[in-house]
């Protein structure tokens, strides 16, 4: 989040052109772009999460103002999908635009070779987060061209950022430093370098095969549960073009209460909601505009009830098959005989809990 603003902060646009982002973006790689820049929606995945490669094609053409540069997901936080980024490449250096990759899906479940600043299939900015490498919270990664970052002056300014300031005038460090104010976070760095070790010492190829294992198995439990609807591309095949979200509902069940079922009855831990992708997930949906005014306005008045979503089952290098069929067999048991407790919904989170309230969240956390 942190490097995509940080970004849009020092990309010199001009009045003419604009930000291209596509409608399946994290809001991560979505909002800083709409508050900071021009920005147009590319709707480049269809209804099973397969990528459109003609519908960027028009876009680009079509466009009235220069693309400056492409914005898209490198695996969908939603729905697994992952473009052909090559391809993408290529298509939008042709159009004189460069491209920013979000991997913080992809950069845990692929390896990724960004090339040479003069391959036609390059990609020019690469953002992703620590944690989604298992390293703790709050670092993040950018990579990109250096002569981005020495336009102006830096997006946050303080300590660490200068070489020299008196009353009169201010000089900036060089980089990367005149980027990082205040003080670093060396654990967080420290940790995402011994993070990066380990899977490189587990090998990427133990990692995609346990992932397309992992999620193909998914996939075929899931299709032989009857009223489940997987959202993206649903056939176990696609494992092998895909990372491990598998993004799902229940018929009947709204998604927070299946979530929290999952969770209290069985010690399964999923999300539910929007993934922080309201506009693909709700099209995923098939909400129309009237759908999506109408809950928009129970949400400006506080009222969370009506919040739409879907569950999301999210497959790390650390998971099983057995862990696999322990999931399906307790969606099975759901299904067929519902909740074993009795839930109430919070109105104002749209959460569910049993009735009575959750855990003692006071007694496990008091000192």
């Amino acid at each position: 989040t942190c490097a995509i603003n940080k970004i849009c902060q020092h990309i010199e646009m001009q009045p003419d052109e604009v930000i291209l982002v596509t409608l399946a973006e994290h809001h991560s790689n979505m909002l800083p772009w709409r508050v900071n820049c021009p920005v147009e929606y590319a709707d480049v995945f269809d209804e099973n999460g397969n990528f459109l490669y003609e519908k960027l094609q028009d876009k680009l053409r079509t466009v009235k103002k220069r693309v400056r540069l492409v914005a898209i997901t490198g695996a969908s936080n939603v729905t697994g999908s992952m473009p052909p980024i090559r391809e993408v490449s290529a298509l939008v250096h042709d159009h004189g635009a460069e491209l920013l990759v979000d991997a913080a899906q992809l950069i845990v479940s692929r390896p990724v070779d960004m090339l040479s600043s003069r391959d036609r299939e390059r990609i020019d900015y690469l953002v992703f987060s620590a944690h989604k490498m298992y390293a703790p919270f709050g670092i993040g990664v950018i990579i990109g061209p250096r002569r981005t970052f020495l336009n102006g002056r830096p997006d946050l300014v303080g300590g660490g950022t200068v070489d020299l300031v008196t009353l009169e005038d201010i000089q900036w460090t060089d980089l990367p430093e005149r980027e990082e104010a205040g003080t670093p976070n060396l654990l967080g760095v420290v940790a995402l370098a011994e993070a990066i070790d380990v899977l490189r010492g587990i090998g990427w190829e133990f990692i995609v095969n346990n992932s397309r294992m992992l999620t193909k198995k998914m996939l075929e439990g899931l299709s032989r549960l009857p009223g489940i609807t997987v959202y993206g591309n649903s056939d176990p095949g696609s494992a092998v073009d895909r990372v491990g979200n598998i993004s799902f509902n229940a018929q009947n069940l709204p998604h927070g209460l299946l979530a929290a079922v999952l969770g209290y009855e069985w010690g399964i831990g999923v999300r539910n909601g929007c993934f922080c992708a309201q506009p693909y997930v709700t099209k995923l949906l098939g909400f129309d505009e009237q759908a999506i005014r109408d809950y928009s306005a129970l949400i400006r008045k506080g009222d969370r009830t009506s919040l739409p979503g879907m569950v999301r089952a999210s497959l790390g290098i650390y998971n099983t098959e057995e862990e696999v069929n322990y999931f399906i067999e307790a969606l099975r048991s759901i299904l067929e005989k519902g909740p074993r407790a009795r839930y109430e919904m919070d109105l104002r989170t749209g959460g569910y809990a049993p009735a009575g309230g959750g855990p003692d969240l006071e007694g496990y956390f008091s000192v």
